[in-house]
């Protein structure tokens, strides 16, 4: 797996949520009409920011969730963005896995009554999603990436807060420090790695921290992020 501690604590979270937003959480959705305790064909669902501990949550949940047969390579992302480093390994994991990542949620088209131990759904649909910042990154890492039309992806320059006493009074001064050539080079290592664009790097890189550069459909395609449909 890629080391990426030359991005450690770097940041890259979007203005598409408040500053604020929930931590990434995993969960999982039926794919058909035929799921009990001991069969269920469903994919992941990894919605939230992307923070330290992503990458070591989303091992542990696939650990829990293969206990059960018929979990599929299939992930529904949205994300604000996050940590760097996190990104890159959470990317990482979803690429040596083999996984298929679609930008968007997951919506049950019909229903039907639910027994006692098994639940009878129809087939899953896809809302349009987000996906920015650092979570580009991650979304690069897939095997397959689907990025249906209306979903929105951006990205901009990675950065880091910082916060450091005022030597004349009046408390912490907050600063930002961005990506050396270190972690520049961290960061391209994982893109050829997993097969993305170099060129997404150069573009997201001379966007100011503060701004987000929203990508037009063509340019999704241009940069190698994905497909309308799988």
């Amino acid at each position: 797996m890629l080391r990426a501690a030359g991005v450690a604590g770097l940041v890259a979270a979007s203005g598409l949520a408040p500053s604020a937003a929930r931590a990434m959480e995993f969960s999982t959705v039926p794919i058909d009409n035929r799921c009990d305790e001991t069969s269920c064909r469903r994919a992941v669902i990894a919605e939230g920011e992307i923070t330290s501990d992503a990458p070591a949550q989303f091992s542990q949940f696939l650990r829990r969730q293969l206990q059960v047969p018929g979990l599929h390579a299939v992930v529904f992302l949205n994300s604000p963005g996050g940590n760097v480093e996190s990104a890159l390994q959470l990317g990482s994991l979803l690429h040596d896995a083999g996984a298929a990542v679609v930008v968007g949620r997951p919506v049950m088209l019909g229903s039907q009554a639910a027994g006692r131990k098994r639940s009878s759904m129809g087939s899953v649909g896809v809302m349009p999603g987000h996906c920015a910042s650092a979570c580009v990154y991650s979304l690069m890492g897939a095997r397959k990436r689907v990025v249906p039309n209306g979903a929105r992806l951006g990205v901009h320059r990675m950065s880091a807060k910082t916060w450091m006493l005022d030597p004349a009074g009046g408390g912490a001064k907050g600063g930002r420090i961005f990506a050396g050539d270190r972690e520049i080079t961290a960061l391209r290592s994982y893109v050829a790695r997993v097969g993305g664009s170099q060129e997404l790097i150069s573009l997201a890189e001379s966007i100011p921290a503060d701004q987000i550069r929203m990508l037009s459909g063509q340019e999704v395609r241009r940069y190698r992020l994905g497909s309308p449909s799988l």
